[in-house]
């Protein structure tokens, strides 16, 4: 062993999370999704929707980094999760690999 100790300060956690490699990180991904995203919509004849998906980054009030994959339409959730009249697609889901508990 080399003798060297690491001990982790949580009070540099904030500047950690909104370094640029960090933030680098979280766009780099969510710029990976976005293009899957849109093709699942179009391969599903949503033109529209497809259009409207972008990537969003922010930093929260809390300081932490955020880069999503949104569409950025009104009916949006309706095409996500489905209403009586729309059939759920789960396109962003689909396109991140993600699952909600207690739906597939």
């Amino acid at each position: 062993m080399s003798g060297i100790r690491f001990e982790f300060d949580p009070r540099c956690l904030p500047e950690v999370m909104r370094s640029e490699p960090v933030r680098g990180a979280l766009k780099a991904e969510a710029d990976r999704i976005a293009p899957l995203a849109r093709s699942i919509a179009r391969s599903e004849g949503l033109e529209e929707f497809a259009a409207s998906i972008e990537v969003v980054e922010e930093i929260r009030p809390r300081g932490r980094p955020t880069a999503a994959v949104v569409a950025d339409r009104e009916d949006a959730t309706d095409h996500e999760h489905g209403t009586s009249s729309t059939p759920r697609r789960r396109v962003l889901g689909r396109a991140a690999h993600t699952r909600i508990d207690g739906v597939t």
